[in-house]
Formats: C-alpha cells, sequence, structure tokens
C-alpha cells in the first residue's frame, strides 16, 4: 500500500522536471517579444545565455554570467572564438557555460567574420581578422562597462577556423590578454604576417591538438613551430580534442597562469613639456612590489616606481625592470622602446646601441 503514494510522488516529480525546461524556454520567449530582453536556455547551467549588441559598432556576442556573480568583487573573463558552421558562438559558448558557473568567470562568445579562412590574397582574407581584433575589443569594453572585471584575469581562446581571430587579437593586445588558448587551430601564417614582430614572450600561449590526427595534427605543429619560431611560450596540449573536450584543460592552464606566472607589462608616457626625450615609466601589476629596478638601455638606473627619463638623443633602447616581492621572485620585464615616439615592443634579438 505504501508503494502507491511513493509511485505517484516520482511520476509527478518526473513530469514536472520534463516540463521545467520548456514552461521556462516560454517565459524568456515571453519576455523576449514583450520587453525586448534577448536570453538562451542552457539545460546545464542555472542562468540563462544573453545575447546582446554592443553598440560602438553594433557586433553581437553572447554572454554568461555564473549565478554567483557579485559586482563587489573583480572577475576573470574569458573570451572563446568559434569556428566556422557547423560552429557557432552558441556552441562556443555552450562548451564553456558549465565551467563558468563552477569554477567562477564571466564569458563571453563574439559573433565573428574572419573564422572562415578566406585566403590572405583576398581583400577580404586580409580585413576580417582585423575587424574582428576590433570587435572582440569592443566587446570586452562592454563587458567591462557593466561588470566588475579583473585588469589581469581576461583570457582568450580559439577553435579552429576562430583560432587567427583569437591568436592576432591576443598577440596584438598582451596588456588585456593574460594567456591564450588555441584548440585544433586551421592556421596560415600568411594572414598573421604583421603580427610576428608583437609577439610577447611572458604571454603564454596554450595549444591543444591531436599529434594523432593527420590534417589538424599537422596544422597545429606548424602554429607551434610558427610561434616558438617568433619568440612565443608555447605550452602544448598533445592529447587535444577535435571539438569541445579540451575546455577544462584550458582553464586549468590559465588558473596555474595566474597562480604561477606574474602579469607585468611597462607603460611610457613621454612627458613632452620641456625635453621630447624625457619618458615617464611605470610598471603595470598585479601586485605592489617591495623593490624597483629600472634599467634605461642608456646606462641610467631607477629603484623608484614611477621613474622619469631624459635620454639623450632619439633611437631605440632596451628597457628593463625588476621587481622583488612578487611570489617565486624576483621577476623581469624587458621591453624595446623607441624615442621620442614613447612606443614599446617586445624584445627579441641582441639589444639596439
Amino acid at each position: 500500500m505504501t508503494a502507491v503514494p511513493s509511485s505517484i510522488d516520482n511520476l509527478q516529480s518526473a513530469i514536472g522536471n520534463f516540463l521545467r525546461t520548456p514552461i521556462r524556454f516560454l517565459l524568456l520567449l515571453a519576455c523576449t517579444v514583450s520587453t525586448g530582453c534577448s536570453q538562451l536556455i542552457d539545460p546545464n547551467v542555472p542562468e540563462a545565455i544573453q545575447s546582446i549588441t554592443e553598440p560602438q559598432f553594433g557586433g553581437e556576442y553572447l554572454l554568461y554570467r555564473p549565478s554567483n556573480y557579485d559586482r563587489k568583487f573583480t572577475w576573470p573573463l574569458f573570451v572563446v572564438c568559434h569556428s566556422s558552421f557547423p560552429d557557432s558562438p552558441n556552441r562556443r559558448l555552450r562548451a564553456w557555460t558549465q565551467l563558468a558557473e563552477s569554477r567562477g568567470f564571466l564569458l563571453v562568445a563574439p559573433r565573428l567574420g574572419g573564422e572562415k579562412g578566406t585566403r590572405p590574397s583576398d581583400e577580404s582574407g586580409l580585413k576580417k581578422p582585423l575587424d574582428d581584433e576590433t570587435h572582440i575589443l569592443a566587446v570586452i569594453q562592454h563587458v567591462r562597462a557593466g561588470h566588475t572585471i579583473s585588469e589581469d584575469r581576461v583570457f582568450i581562446h580559439g577553435f579552429s577556423g576562430g583560432a587567427a581571430s583569437a591568436l592576432r587579437a591576443g598577440v596584438m593586445n598582451p596588456r588585456t590578454f593574460r594567456a591564450i588558448g588555441l584548440t585544433q587551430p586551421r592556421f596560415d601564417p600568411a594572414r598573421l604576417s604583421d603580427v610576428a614582430g608583437r609577439i610577447d614572450p611572458n604571454q603564454p600561449v596554450f595549444l591543444s591538438y591531436s599529434t594523432a590526427d593527420v590534417m589538424t595534427g599537422k596544422e597545429g605543429r606548424l602554429c607551434a613551430d610558427w610561434l616558438r619560431s617568433h619568440g612565443a611560450d608555447v605550452r602544448i596540449d598533445p592529447a587535444g580534442s577535435r571539438r569541445d573536450g579540451d575546455a577544462d584543460r584550458h582553464v586549468a592552464f590559465f588558473e596555474q597562469t595566474i597562480r604561477k606566472e606574474p602579469w607585468m607589462h611597462i607603460a611610457v608616457d613621454p612627458t613632452g613639456v620641456r625635453n621630447p626625450l624625457e619618458m615617464r615609466f611605470k610598471l603595470l601589476t598585479a601586485v605592489s612590489p617591495s623593490t624597483y629596478r629600472w634599467q634605461f638601455g642608456d646606462g641610467g638606473e631607477s629603484p623608484i616606481a614611477e621613474p622619469l627619463h631624459a635620454y639623450a638623443k632619439a633611437g631605440s633602447y632596451r628597457v628593463t625592470v625588476t621587481i622583488a616581492g612578487y611570489p617565486n621572485g624576483p621577476h623581469t620585464r624587458i621591453m624595446d622602446l623607441s624615442v621620442p615616439e614613447g612606443t614599446l615592443r617586445p624584445a627579441h634579438g641582441p639589444s639596439a646601441p
């Protein structure tokens, strides 16, 4: 006799579980029609995926914000770049939403145009990756305007045809992206010819591809060899998945980067007051160093946090800063500085005179 009510309870529970997702979907559909909000349901996570248009260039992107998000704290941000059809921003985002919910980071998937792998000789083949970079940066700016995002914990990942856009945006903006992740990249070095000299050896690249796969493994090795030849810090995951199975390994790598590798970037601002050759130096870092040692490349040095230094003549100089007080320190950053322009590039090869 006691088994009958239990069976009825179980049946009611099963019916409720069956109806819950469709009802939730219909409620969100009604919200979209009546108020203009745009949301998508992922049954594997408690929050809805938001579909947003950033106002600067009108680019579309998807956003997942974990259920425990709190504006009182700063949060990591992961940008995931999709490949061509049948991949999409929606599919790319859903490969990561459960990790965003369980590990605590915001997740965005911009809608890109350069993932189709057009030939570099075509005008569109050169323009689309540049447009993607602009769109990705605008999306990050828009997300930051409405959320508290950590300056030193923004990461970018590219899957297959989206790897070129992720790699370009990451390499060209090392102060924005702490590290870069690529899975099964479709790789054509001609599409990145203007990027080679911008690679920062202190920005790690986690490259995941299947060495046993003849086609994708070949392009993965080509990508790894090209990055290494231009001074990149490449880490290889030889068990890479052809689809979505390695997102957890990329998240683990990014978390390890936060724990073990310092975020340090030299910033230079020409003073432009009396002497056009005078520069103000500053180190952007996630900690407060206990000591500084600046070397300006012309024999001058300084122990203060934000020194001023006047060069005797225009030229290119290798600037070095070493700090103590960071875990596993001391740590050093080196950049090549053009004077009087005040532009910086990652240091490669011997110092300029």
